[in-house]
């Protein structure tokens, strides 16, 4: 069986990537109808224990997701203040 070539691999990477980006949108749509939910809640923005419980799940991947809830969080700050 041959090896795949660089090219190959990096059409699997290319296609990866896609669908990465595409839960992130998914992902960033639910963090705004989050936000929605918590204004009507009269909630904060920040759920530290959540964030935690994200973050321990993440495994070798919790710098990603440190940053994936940074995004999430000011994309709920612009929703709390009418931005989106």
């Amino acid at each position: 069986m041959e090896r795949p070539t660089l090219r190959e691999l990096r059409k699997r990477i290319d296609k990866i990537d896609f669908e990465i980006i595409k839960l992130l949108e998914e992902r960033m749509k639910v963090c705004r109808d989050i936000a929605k939910r918590k204004l009507e809640l009269g909630l904060p923005i920040e759920d530290h224990y959540r964030e935690e419980l994200v973050i321990q799940r993440a495994g070798e991947f919790k710098e990603v997701f440190r940053e994936i809830i940074k995004l999430c969080k000011e994309t709920q700050e612009a929703v709390r203040r009418g931005q989106v």
